[in-house]
């Protein structure tokens, strides 16, 4: 039996008790929630005697070996994480803002006391598609990562374009579907994306990447229903795309609205779904798609997590710091512009 911890007992946390309680795979049915750690006491619940406010019970206690963190935040979020490593227990993590902030180091505690650290639920929901960058392109070389990383925004262009509604009607649907937050600015503005690519490009580069050396960042803000419709009228459709580019030893980072065309799969992502295209040099483009937000699919990723670090299998490697002069500004995009003289970069 594998005594796990879940700190938070939110959408995700409470998407991993669900995902648990109906594994029928060996390795997730020989995990035991024994703590909940929250503030609310969820008195109604089946696992209402595991719950606990108190961290420095779960620290303590030896038997618990993968403290589950999906609080959010950098706060309690980080300090819980690093106590935990630092005890030897291993961490499985849904929090994109504290792997972007914190990542490098925690990775390094994790390492030096034998433990382990994965976070393949920050990125893409319910995709796979860290675990594959780190374990199925070893032998190719990754030449760039692009994607449509955020499910809100990709949900309001939809709308937007399906419908012709509004970036304002389309946001007002999605707040009250429960795809954006009451304040949406880290997705409208692309710092979701931001984070997300930064992530996806340090594994794929092999380096520590902060969102904050991302070259370029725009969001889907100034993008208005004119726009989407005279993209189609050129067989696009406008897509918030994050990328990172290899060039040469050198790389560029960015998130802008893109003109996606016809010929691309990207071309057919559409409500709160993400994909995200990884072309290497010799296996050439493959493509990940899936629900990329929500309780279950996020919790499915965390628990293939838990799975990894039960099983032995999963693996904390300490990546290279990233040299001053590594990321550059992207210097080749190609623009095109709409018949109202608004200028998007292009994505075939």
């Amino acid at each position: 039996m594998v005594n796990i911890a879940i700190l938070g007992f939110g959408t995700v946390g409470g998407g991993v008790y669900e995902v648990i309680s109906h594994a029928n795979k060996k390795t997730l049915s020989e995990v035991n929630i024994k703590y909940i750690l929250d503030l609310r006491t969820f008195p109604d619940h089946p696992l209402a005697d595991r719950v606990t406010s108190d961290f420095d019970k779960i620290l303590a206690d030896e038997t618990v070996s993968i403290v589950v963190e999906t609080m959010g935040g950098t706060g309690a979020a980080y300090k819980f994480s690093l106590a935990a490593l630092q005890a030897g227990k291993s961490v499985v993590t849904s929090n994109k803002a504290c792997v972007d902030k914190y990542g490098a180091e925690l990775e390094r505690v994790a390492v030096e006391n034998g433990a382990v650290y994965l976070y393949e639920a920050s990125v893409g929901g319910g995709i796979p598609v860290i675990a594959p960058l780190k374990d199925c392109f070893t032998g190719d070389d990754i030449l760039r990562v692009a994607g449509i990383l955020n499910g809100t925004t990709n949900y309001i262009l939809t709308h937007m374009q399906s419908e012709g509604k509004t970036l304002e009607e389309a946001l007002k649907i999605a707040q009250e579907l429960g795809y954006a937050e009451a304040d949406p600015h880290a997705d409208l503005a692309g710092l979701d994306s931001a984070r997300k690519i930064a992530i996806l490009a340090g594994i794929a580069f092999d380096k520590y990447i902060s969102y904050e050396s991302v070259s370029y960042i725009e969001g889907i803000e100034n993008v208005t229903s004119e726009d989407i419709r005279l993209a189609e009228e050129m067989g696009c459709v406008i897509r918030l795309i994050a990328k990172a580019e290899k060039k040469g030893d050198k790389a560029s980072l960015l998130v802008a609205p893109h003109l996606v065309a016809s010929t691309s799969l990207f071309h057919a992502i559409r409500e709160a779904f993400n994909a995200v295209s990884v072309t290497g040099s010799a296996v050439g483009e493959v493509v990940f798609y899936g629900q990329g937000a929500g309780s279950l699919p996020t919790a499915a990723a965390v628990c293939a997590d838990i799975a990894r670090v039960a099983s032995g299998t999963g693996v904390t490697t300490v990546r290279k710091e990233c040299e001053a002069d590594f990321l550059v500004e992207a210097t080749d995009e190609k623009f095109v512009t709409l018949k109202n003289g608004k200028k998007y970069r292009y994505f075939e």
